[in-house]
């Protein structure tokens, strides 16, 4: 794991801001597209309740497949983390009560920006959960909980789409404002590696099935232990319970007879 470095890319590139900074700002905003593609999910098991895809969809199918493996392993992550995906891509997303917010991005994106947008998404949710399933004391980790079906807020993803627009549009004042906000609260979130995150899942499935495999072979030993007990104890008392058995019978027959 290692910090990453959320300096804005002219701070290190050595470009010189034009007069009047914030127009700079403008331009190398508007350079770096968006959300490329915008996930909210159970974080107990990475069950997708909507996602978005911007329209230039530049995403290729291994990475859209990297995003869907991400979030089945993300029960076991940080709460929040930035992973590295294939190419030029990076993954940010934050979980909280149970559901998971995550989108992918350009590398030379804003880092805080990145998290900021994930964090009005979050918002919006809740506020869309509370449509849903009633305010006051209602348990909504529960109700997310209970959805067998993916997509279940599938019309949410114009509210997505709406505050994705918001955050590309290099005018927007709240993005530019956002820009330069939270460094501290976001350098210390943690950086890592997909390749990492999914090899060690497959490690924890392959120690997993080894465990269930054990636990099987230990159940048949003893079925088969029982088995050869069973058989000892017949061939031990067998021909003593034959013979009593007809000593019986014998007796009952002639007390029938007299």
């Amino acid at each position: 794991l290692q910090a990453d470095n959320l300096k804005p890319s002219w701070l290190t590139s050595g470009a010189q801001p034009c007069a009047g900074g914030a127009g700079f700002l403008r331009r190398e905003v508007s350079q770096k597209p968006m959300a490329h593609v915008t996930f909210i999910a159970r974080s107990l098991d990475g069950l997708i309740l909507v996602e978005t895809w911007d329209d230039s969809n530049k995403v290729s199918k291994q990475v859209k497949d990297q995003a869907k493996q991400l979030l089945r392993k993300l029960h076991n992550m940080p709460p929040k983390c930035s992973v590295e995906g294939a190419g030029d891509f990076v993954f940010h997303y934050s979980m909280d009560n149970g559901v998971c917010y995550m989108a992918l991005f350009d590398r030379s994106y804003p880092k805080n920006l990145s998290f900021a947008f994930l964090d009005e998404i979050h918002v919006l949710f809740q506020q869309e959960l509370q449509r849903e399933f009633g305010t006051g004391s209602v348990d909504y980790r529960s109700h997310i909980e209970c959805i067998e079906k993916p997509y279940f807020f599938i019309k949410f993803d114009r509210q997505i789409t709406k505050k994705n627009a918001e955050y590309r549009d290099p005018k927007s004042s709240k993005a530019l404002s956002k820009l330069n906000s939270n460094l501290q609260e976001v350098s210390s979130i943690m950086r890592q590696n997909i390749d990492e995150i999914l090899k060690r899942g497959e490690n924890l499935d392959s120690v997993s099935r080894k465990a269930s495999d054990m636990k099987n072979e230990s159940k048949k030993f003893k079925d088969m232990t029982g088995r050869l007990s069973f058989q000892t104890m017949i061939q031990k008392y067998g021909v003593i319970a034959v013979i009593a058995l007809m000593a019986l019978l014998i007796v009952c027959f002639k007390l029938f007879r007299g």
